[in-house]
């Protein structure tokens, strides 16, 4: 009688188990296309660490892969009518995949839009940076933004009919220029320049301490670059500063340093 008992218990623990299994395969594939649109679409290196995209990833997909499965595991037995299991697993799976989607947009609303400079940094903006009403200021080809992708981008000086006083206070509140869609635009010559101007030799960032030129040293042997033909400039973003390094001729953005540059 026991050993029966034994038996069954054993099966209906098996059954679970498989289930459970099932929906975390399942629970996978969804995982890997938003792996795929994270990591690959909106969060492309460095934006990924220095926006938050890979935090905001671990904790959906964590919460989202380990619920499903978890919950398929409570709830399922063999025992049960099958309206009422089929009923019980659909319910999991609609809560999972409802959370999923607003996690998603959550993340999407978050993703890093334009790398905008300004003065003498390059500044990270993210969707959740700009205020929808303050986009129909700006250049019809900036009015939306960008799916998917960093748009590399400059700033236009101010004009005479514009409040520098303004411009002053939103900045003390936080609001600088590159986050205001009115002042964007592609980079022109005057931009270049005044990249060039502001941009310092990577040695002279290399000398600054043993610890950055550590970082440098080994980023240059894994690019096979000297550093001697490179100029960097800070990168502000939401959770951090890093570095962006350029050719000294033509700068062309070749790479990122986790270095406060400042």
């Amino acid at each position: 009688m026991d050993h029966s008992l034994s038996s069954r218990y054993s099966s209906a623990l098996l059954q679970r188990l498989r289930a459970s299994a099932i929906h975390l395969i399942a629970s996978l594939v969804l995982g890997g296309i938003a792996f795929w649109l994270v990591f690959f679409c909106w969060f492309p290196y460095p934006y990924r660490i220095i926006s938050g995209g890979q935090n905001l990833f671990l904790l959906l997909v964590g919460v989202d892969v380990v619920l499903g499965p978890c919950l398929t595991f409570v709830v399922f037995n063999i025992k049960k009518p099958r309206f009422e299991l089929v009923k019980d697993i659909a319910l999991i799976s609609l809560v999972q995949l409802s959370a999923l989607i607003y996690g998603l947009l959550s993340v999407y609303q978050s993703r890093p839009v334009y790398l905008v400079h300004e003065v003498d940094r390059f500044v990270a903006v993210t969707a959740a940076d700009i205020e929808p009403n303050d986009l129909i200021k700006a250049q019809p080809a900036f009015q939306k933004l960008p799916f998917m992708g960093v748009q590399l981008l400059g700033l236009r000086e101010a004009t005479l009919g514009e409040d520098p006083l303004e411009s002053l206070q939103l900045a003390m509140a936080g609001k600088d220029k590159s986050l205001r869609p009115q002042f964007w635009q592609a980079l022109s010559d005057s931009n270049i320049q005044a990249i060039r101007n502001r941009a310092r030799p990577l040695a002279d960032l290399s000398r600054r301490s043993s610890a950055d030129g550590s970082v440098i040293d080994a980023w240059l042997d894994k690019e096979k670059r000297s550093v001697d033909s490179l100029v960097y400039l800070p990168l502000a973003a939401r959770k951090s500063v890093w570095t962006v390094v350029m050719k000294a001729d033509d700068l062309e953005i070749i790479g990122y340093l986790p270095l406060d540059s400042f």
